[in-house]
């Protein structure tokens, strides 16, 4: 099978491309020029030069191609709406009027559980309604996954959405590394008592579920939510990044109200002088330490028999070992 990935010079894209080179894929990635593409090269994927705003450089990276894995995505805490709403909702449009056009077998959405809304969620399921939460990123991974769906009933698109959580592992340079950079300075602090749960999923396991889904029949037209289940707070993931890199453990905490306040005034001063990065503390960001992540993802356990083959902490040692390697 020939399969096209987008944002395979990422993160998740790359482990995408990676798990379908180990099954012996042929896998073309659509990068832009000023892409690092050092990794992909090394194990021998495809380059198609274009990017996602361009109907016709995704048209022809799609042509001859049997599957799609839509992964990219621009993601960060202080993006423009009319940027990721060109990109992402704009971008998935071009996606899919090319995979009709092209008339492509299998189409794989990377969304995210941010689509169930920025808020406290305990077992919510993969069928729960979508809410808008005001959150760019979250609103606009919202619109993209409404159109997958809406190709697929309308215009007969073999479609599957996977929706992960935070997602952790080598290559990661935000999760993780932040969290390091923090315990190595013993700066770290919780907000609120740290009893949250947590919705991370190790990378491998997230990338090798999104191939399986590809194969499966059972999964067309379906979405799943995706986490490591490991049933883990956030005080315990933070303690276990703090027991891997050898730092002390954090024991202060600051209240929920106290931080969104602070957030609230730091985001008012960074827009009044137009930063161009989000304050250390914001509100995406401070919605991931606080907010109770708690996801149902029994229905791709029963249809595709998923289970994470790397638990959370094999995958914590596996993400130190990456970036001692790669520390500069």
């Amino acid at each position: 099978m020939k399969n096209l990935v987008t944002g395979a010079s990422g993160f998740i894209g790359s482990f995408i491309a990676e798990e379908l080179v180990k099954r012996g894929e042929h896998v073309r990635a659509l990068v832009r020029k000023t892409s690092d593409t050092q990794f992909l090269k090394s194990i021998g994927v495809e380059l198609f030069y274009g990017n996602l705003d361009d109907s016709a450089s995704v048209r022809k990276a799609m042509k001859g191609m049997d599957k799609v894995f839509h992964s990219a995505a621009m993601v960060g805490d202080w993006v423009l709406r009319k940027d990721a709403q060109k990109t992402n909702v704009g971008g998935t449009r071009k996606m899919l009027e090319s995979a009709i056009a092209e008339n492509i077998k299998r189409f794989v959405f990377v969304s995210s559980l941010a689509v169930l809304g920025m808020r406290d969620h305990k077992k919510t399921p993969s069928d729960a309604p979508r809410i808008k939460t005001g959150d760019i990123y979250a609103d606009t991974k919202i619109d993209s996954e409404e159109l997958v769906v809406e190709y697929g009933k309308t215009r007969n698109l073999p479609f599957t959405v996977i929706r992960p959580g935070f997602v952790f592992g080598p290559r990661d340079k935000k999760v993780v590394p932040k969290m390091v950079e923090f315990l190595s300075k013993g700066k770290y602090i919780f907000v609120g008592s740290g009893k949250n749960k947590v919705n991370m999923i190790y990378v491998e396991n997230l990338a090798k579920a999104v191939v399986d889904a590809s194969y499966s029949d059972k999964t067309i037209g379906q979405i799943y939510n995706i986490t490591n289940e490991s049933g883990m707070t956030m005080m315990d993931v933070v303690n276990m990044v703090a027991d891997t890199w050898g730092y002390k453990k954090p024991t202060k905490h600051l209240p929920k109200n106290v931080a969104y306040f602070i957030c609230s005034i730091l985001e008012f001063f960074a827009k009044a002088v137009h930063a161009k990065e989000a304050p250390l503390l914001n509100k995406t960001r401070l919605k991931f330490l606080s907010l109770n992540l708690d996801f149902d993802i029994s229905k791709i356990k029963a249809d595709l028999g998923y289970s994470p083959k790397i638990d959370m902490a094999e995958g914590m040692k596996r993400t130190k070992a990456w970036m001692d390697k790669n520390a500069k």
